[in-house]
């Protein structure tokens, strides 16, 4: 299935016009209009989590997480690029992101690869970062996607809730998973953008598993993603999105 998604660039580009008009009237009478919106750069960061040789999460007949998230990262890249957005990627290889030096043992490897994942989210100028994820559980029965955020950030919760919400109109599937706050995660806790995890599916569920491995559905995950972006940003030019750290 094909998706047309307007692209909504220019109308925000005629809002920002008409906001530099505003401010020019209000220094006229020599007011100051504080908003509650962020500036918005229309840079995205898009993390795929994990990455060689940490696989992530392994399914019972071994298909690896990195390489699913990858595949959904590079596909959601490509998307958002086409409408002209700017986009930043933590990794782009099957290799993670770890300095060569720390490669000495999984867990410098590990504690290496999140803190340059940290460094990528705060050293560039994005308005969030989106990190792809797949899930597992001990049991078989859990499936469907899930978004995750910062419990200190109301833009984060939003665009988490809207991407929860927006996967479900690409996928025919009744999912009653919400958006959730989530604490001690590194690429959470210590960057000072919004960041929003989404696991996109259960490794450990047969049906999910089956899905996540196709082009369709990862198109259709992608799909959802998408439009919630174009959504939230449309939210925080109208000013409808408080503005929070973190």
């Amino acid at each position: 299935m094909m998706v047309i998604h307007f692209n909504k660039k220019k109308l925000y580009g005629i809002g920002a016009f008409m906001m530099m008009l505003l401010g020019t009237l209000c220094l006229w009478k020599e007011e100051v209009i504080l908003t509650n919106a962020s500036i918005s750069y229309d840079t995205i960061i898009i993390d795929a989590g994990h990455g060689k040789p940490d696989g992530g999460a392994v399914s019972s007949n071994g298909v690896e997480e990195e390489s699913l998230n990858l595949a959904i990262a590079l596909k959601l890249r490509n998307a958002l690029e086409s409408q002209g957005y700017q986009v930043i990627m933590t990794r782009e290889t099957s290799e993670n992101i770890a300095d060569e030096e720390q490669k000495i043992s999984l867990r410098e490897m590990k504690a290496s690869d999140l803190e340059n994942r940290v460094k990528i989210a705060n050293e560039n100028k994005a308005d969030f970062m989106i990190s792809i994820h797949m899930n597992q559980f001990p049991k078989s029965n859990s499936w469907g996607w899930q978004t995750f955020y910062s419990r200190n950030s109301i833009q984060g919760k939003k665009l988490a809730q809207l991407i929860q919400k927006k996967i479900g109109k690409y996928i025919a599937r009744e999912n009653k998973r919400t958006a959730l706050p989530i604490d001690g995660i590194k690429i959470v806790d210590q960057t000072n953008l919004p960041v929003i995890i989404v696991e996109c599916g259960f490794l450990s569920n047969p049906e999910d598993l089956q899905l996540l491995q196709t082009e369709e559905y990862q198109h259709q995950l992608v799909n959802g993603i998408i439009e919630a972006i174009d959504d939230y940003y449309e939210e925080l030019e109208n000013g409808t999105i408080l503005y929070s750290e973190g």
